[in-house]
């Protein structure tokens, strides 16, 4: 299977035009509801609050995926993309660009991120809810003032977790597929 190596640029279209709010999330990371106790627990959570945190992407880990196009095939983002791509994203004053499972015509009100950090354990950025995610990796975490997006959050299994959107280029990792599954399984 093939392996591509996600890549944007600085002087064109590439990067994240959006996050999403999806029912499958691709990191595989569902995001969580902060009590009053401020332990994060899914679906434990305060009406006061209307906290959701979650990853938005992994670092170094290999994302499955599927297209007509290529079949399919694994992404993975490196720390140096992801510092990038935030970079651009923030630059770009994109931070309340936010979906519902990333159909561009239900951009949503009332909910803003309010954090946004990129794991670094030698600095001490890695909260104990996440301390099994790799350096590197985009966390979020987005206040929901919008009363109806917050009861379809709490009430179902409709939105669990953040996708990225946008355009990327994508570097075949040549070689790879020899060694896939020796590869592949360090990550899974």
């Amino acid at each position: 299977m093939k392996v591509f190596y996600i890549k944007i640029n600085d002087d064109d279209f590439t990067g994240i035009n959006a996050i999403s709010l999806v029912d499958v999330p691709a990191v595989e990371k569902d995001f969580l509801c902060f009590s009053e106790e401020k332990k994060p627990v899914k679906l434990n959570f305060d009406n006061s609050k209307h906290i959701i945190t979650g990853v938005v992407c992994l670092a170094d880990t290999p994302i499955y995926r599927y297209s007509e196009g290529y079949g399919e095939y694994y992404v993975v983002f490196t720390k140096d993309t992801i510092l990038k791509m935030v970079e651009k994203f923030a630059k770009q004053n994109l931070f309340q660009s936010i979906n519902l499972q990333h159909d561009d015509t239900k951009f949503v009100d009332g909910i803003y991120m309010f954090e946004s950090y990129i794991i670094d354990k030698d600095r001490g950025i890695c909260p104990l809810e996440f301390s099994d995610i790799p350096n590197g990796s985009w966390i979020c975490s987005y206040k929901v003032e919008n009363e109806a997006l917050w009861n379809e959050i709490i009430t179902g299994n409709k939105l669990n977790g953040f996708s990225l959107q946008g355009f990327f280029d994508l570097n075949e990792q040549f070689g790879k597929e020899n060694n896939f599954d020796e590869w592949i399984k360090n990550y899974l």
